[in-house]
């Protein structure tokens, strides 16, 4: 009897553990999404749409493309972020935004700082990047969120240039650089920010691409439609 009751006390010690560990391991996951949304083709009429697949992944923190009012554009600043402000309304209020990257306060994410970089324009659209240091249960991660030119592979390397200098900037950080790059993932143009930056390219859709410095993890490309991109959707910080 007495044996039995210390095999029970020891499985329950281990179960408890087991539970500390695995709570441990979740906590310590950032779940990150990568979105483009297909700018005035969707917007707003989809905004619920895009809500709804981002609350479905348990999204953390989120980099969108094309929630500017940038298309064309003759003047810089300020940018018009309408596209951004209607998709934060449908996500709700555990959500808020700096510029078009986006995290989830109620799953405990927060800003530390962000802000914008600027991208060399292309022959026709205003480019910009953003930038933010996001902190979940005491670790901080770098999130670069881009949309390079689209026209012009000259224009595309010196933003390749720009993002790399942007994440050398946070060197304390693990870093994730995300979005529309609009040049194959694994192309020549791409692999600069892999060589200047040392980034790992975690997932490639195409030309839209998740690379990682600092951090481990997994991805995945998900359909996003009325988007005319694949989303992607990582889970970082796992062993």
């Amino acid at each position: 009897m007495k044996a039995k009751k210390l095999c029970l006390a020891g499985l329950l010690v281990a179960m408890t553990m087991f539970t500390q560990a695995f709570a441990e391991t979740a906590k310590q996951e950032v779940i990150v999404m990568s979105l483009n949304i297909y700018g005035w083709k969707t917007m707003p009429k989809h905004s619920d749409d895009y809500a709804r697949l981002i609350k479905l992944h348990n999204v953390d923190i989120l980099g969108i493309q094309e929630g500017v009012e940038d298309w064309q554009l003759k003047i810089k600043l300020p940018t018009n972020y309408e596209r951004s402000i209607t998709l934060k309304k449908a996500l709700g209020k555990c959500w808020c935004h700096k510029f078009q990257i986006f995290i989830n306060h109620c799953r405990g994410n927060a800003f530390i700082e962000s802000g914008r970089f600027d991208l060399t324009d292309g022959p026709n659209v205003t480019r910009t990047g953003e930038y933010a240091v996001i902190e979940k249960s005491n670790n901080r991660y770098l999130l670069v969120n881009v949309h390079w030119d689209h026209e012009s592979v000259s224009t595309q390397i010196a933003n390749a240039e720009e993002t790399s200098s942007q994440l050398n900037k946070f060197d304390q950080y693990p870093k994730i650089l995300l979005g529309d790059f609009n040049s194959k993932c694994d192309g020549s143009v791409v692999s600069i920010v892999q060589s200047n930056a040392k980034m790992i390219l975690l997932k490639n859709a195409g030309i839209d691409c998740l690379f990682v410095k600092g951090i481990a993890g997994k991805a995945k490309k998900v359909a996003a439609y009325p988007s005319d991109h694949p989303a992607i959707i990582a889970t970082l910080g796992t062993p």
